[in-house]
């Protein structure tokens, strides 16, 4: 079965957003290679001033955990950067907010915003697109980055709505700025109609709910 073409509108708003992403990675990435650099030299030294190890494994610890630092990073970036298309499926909410969180936050911390999480885990939910659920938390998250004046909060939020078992994501922006994205709001409104989930825009506040039915209650009839 053919791969779902993307929406060129979908396409442009990628593209857009990845010179921003990138620039954050960048930034975040230096710290674990500097990190390493500092702990090669060091073991570099002590190498050269006896036969074996010695103390040295302490350093090739933390080698091993900034590598594995890098490689999280890299990789969660391109999951987003490039979700892999499908058609219907479960989309493992909790995990993608978690992750896209983590994405953003490089450009948070590059714009001194804080990033307030509550997500409800194990939130999962079936979608016509599972991959869209990739590219809507991220990019109303970082909508609200966008947005925000240096120095405030941005709340992000996942839980079961009030009134069902629906999941429900919250991103709300403090000391915001005037709206910059509107053609990127046209663009969230798109996909989340293509998938049957109700996107809210209200200045600062930006809500996504998503539908009520999951993959226990379509294999359970």
């Amino acid at each position: 079965m053919p791969e779902p073409k993307l929406d060129r509108a979908v396409q442009k708003a990628v593209l857009e957003a990845t010179p921003t992403l990138v620039d954050g990675l960048l930034h975040d990435a230096r710290n674990p290679l500097n990190a390493l650099a500092i702990n090669l030299e060091v073991l570099t030294d002590k190498l050269r001033q006896s036969d074996g190890l010695g103390g040295a494994d302490r350093n090739l610890r933390a080698m091993r955990e900034q590598i594995f630092r890098v490689d999280t990073i890299l990789r969660r970036f391109a999951d987003f950067l490039a979700p892999r298309r499908s058609g219907a499926g479960e989309a493992k909410l909790s995990e993608l907010v978690e992750a896209a969180l983590e994405v953003a936050g490089h450009e948070a911390r590059k714009k001194r915003l804080r990033l307030i999480a509550r997500v409800e885990p194990d939130l999962k939910v079936w979608l016509l697109q599972a991959w869209s659920a990739h590219f809507l938390t991220l990019q109303i998250i970082l909508r609200s980055i966008d947005r925000a004046e240096p120095g405030s909060d941005i709340e992000v939020s996942l839980s079961r709505s009030r009134d069902s078992r629906a999941p429900l994501f919250t991103v709300r922006e403090t000391g915001s700025a005037s709206e910059n994205g509107a053609n990127l709001v046209h663009v969230l409104e798109r996909v989340s109609c293509q998938i049957g989930a109700a996107l809210s825009v209200r200045g600062s506040e930006c809500r996504l709910a998503f539908p009520s039915a999951t993959s226990d209650s379509i294999q359970g009839g």
